[in-house]
């Protein structure tokens, strides 16, 4: 038997933070990470089965990973392995883990798989619990918590720095963030701030009275942010790769029904992302055209379903 466990991760800083509780739990077993970005995810199943093959892998951890639109991928995984087993806060349907008899399941859509993972592994440090709990409340979208705006800081210094070297050098620290943190979170604000100036001079953000709309593929989040503090009801942010995220506030009076039926229309089924988050790329090829197009149909799904009887 190969004693060397196989990792699978999304590739944000919720999948690095339970890379960071992995590592904690079991520092000295050997792993083997892959990281997917759910577009890549049947291709990322195929390069984890070619390696078992040659290496004979037996068990596998998954976290922050989410099969609810790859259900066959799925079935492939479980059969790969003697022991499956999944960390995971994403939506589902009901029952859908029925279906997979050999995968143990640890789920909560209420956390993070950051911290899911560090209660399912009963990790006991006080930094880590610390950096997890911040995590929650960036990837929660907790933005009535007192710690909202470090923790958007802290994405921010994730994606600046890069993936490994932030676990390398968060764990080097002792489990924290390491020494040059605020210097490199200072520099990233200052160009946030001046990049975002340059879009609203390029009108490459609009707005209504309840929704927000981004052509952007840098700092949508430091867009979000700010209009969600604005009390926009809806930040939607089309890239020029054909990448369309919806963002819905916390607070906006939309309801679940609502907001199940706007996935199911734009994604083809309700259970992907999460209530107020979710992330789709257009069927049409990417142009000028089929983007304004796509955001038409989004803006209109959005007034009839959550707004028509209130006109």
């Amino acid at each position: 038997m190969n004693e060397e466990l196989i990792v699978l991760l999304h590739n944000d800083l919720d999948a690095f933070g339970s890379q960071l509780n992995i590592e904690y739990k079991m520092p000295n077993v050997r792993k083997k990470y892959f990281y997917t970005n759910y577009g890549d995810l049947p291709k990322k199943v195929q390069e984890i089965e070619d390696y078992i093959k040659q290496h004979g892998n037996t068990h596998c951890l998954m976290a922050d990973v989410s099969w609810s639109t790859h259900p066959n991928e799925l079935h492939i995984m479980c059969n790969m392995f003697q022991k499956i087993t999944l960390i995971d806060h994403h939506l589902y349907p009901n029952g859908f883990f029925d279906n997979y008899p050999k995968l143990k399941v640890h789920w909560d859509k209420s956390k993070c798989a950051t911290l899911l993972c560090y209660e399912y592994f009963n990790n006991q440090n006080d930094n880590l619990y610390k950096l997890s709990k911040l995590i929650d409340v960036y990837d929660i979208w907790q933005d009535s918590h007192p710690a909202f705006d470090i923790s958007q800081d802290l994405n921010r210094f994730f994606w600046e720095i890069g993936m490994q070297k932030f676990v390398n050098d968060c764990i080097s620290s002792g489990y924290t963030l390491p020494y040059y943190y605020k210097s490199v979170v200072d520099s990233i604000t200052a160009r946030y701030t001046e990049a975002i100036e340059k879009y609203e001079n390029r009108k490459l953000i609009h707005r209504t009275e309840k929704i927000t709309l981004a052509f952007v593929d840098d700092w949508f989040n430091e867009i979000l942010v700010q209009e969600m503090k604005k009390e926009k009801d809806f930040v939607i942010n089309a890239t020029s790769f054909g990448i369309m995220k919806i963002r819905i506030n916390n607070k906006a009076n939309i309801t679940s029904e609502m907001k199940d039926n706007l996935r199911l229309i734009l994604t083809g089924t309700k259970d992907i992302g999460h209530q107020n988050a979710f992330t789709y790329k257009m069927k049409n090829s990417v142009s000028f055209e089929n983007v304004m197009n796509e955001m038409k149909y989004i803006v209109q799904n959005i007034n009839d379903i959550c707004y028509k009887d209130k006109i």
